[in-house]
């Protein structure tokens, strides 16, 4: 008989879920850096900020569920 064994995480999901998007946000604004560096154009530039804004948002967001 086989028996699943479950881990107990230090890190409940909806602080799980804030970090891996912030991870996302954060890994999309070192692509779009470069494509904006390397392209120059408007567009990459655009979504960068867009993905700064978002990041900033999750991080104050982990931040608050941090020091509840």
């Amino acid at each position: 008989m086989e028996t699943a064994s479950r881990t107990t995480s230090p890190v409940d999901n909806g602080t799980y879920n804030l970090m891996q998007a912030l991870v996302s946000k954060l890994e999309a604004i070192e692509a779009y850096g470069r494509y904006a560096k390397d392209d120059g154009g408007e567009l990459f530039q655009q979504l960068l900020d867009e993905e700064r804004d978002h990041a900033e948002r999750l991080l104050g967001r982990l931040k608050e569920r941090l020091q509840a």
